[in-house]
């Protein structure tokens, strides 16, 4: 089992692995908190993948999916791993920075059309 699971988490996930299906109540049980917790301890695991409701509305019931696995996220590399992976990429090259859009007193001197639209625009300020 990963070691990203949470330790209530992972105590859910090893009670349904044990034991089969298991209820609010169950898990509630087994945490030894109220009923909204185990609500949201189990939300969570449903929402990431890991457990399915099998039961019905207003009796749910969670199972572990196939492949349950699969949905934990892995660990991350280790950093000498990383180190040496990102020594093995060639030096990027150097990024130039876009040219600056022109301003609009450039704008309006080309443009005297443009310059006249602005001026009536740019008076109705208050």
């Amino acid at each position: 089992m990963s070691n990203r699971l949470k330790p209530k988490q992972k105590a859910i996930v090893e009670f349904i692995e044990a034991n089969g299906p298991a209820t609010p109540r169950q898990i509630r049980k087994l945490l030894g908190c109220d009923i909204r917790e185990a609500y949201d301890r189990l939300k969570r695991l449903r929402m990431a993948g890991i457990v399915k409701n099998i039961g019905k509305p207003k009796h749910p019931e969670y199972q572990l999916v196939q492949r349950w696995q699969e949905k934990i996220k892995r660990t991350r590399p280790a950093p000498a791993a990383a180190a040496a992976a990102a020594k093995a990429k060639p030096p990027a090259e150097a990024v130039q920075p876009a040219p600056a859009a022109p301003s609009i007193a450039d704008v309006c001197r080309q443009n005297w059309q443009g310059y006249k639209i602005h001026k009536i625009f740019g008076s109705a300020r208050a």
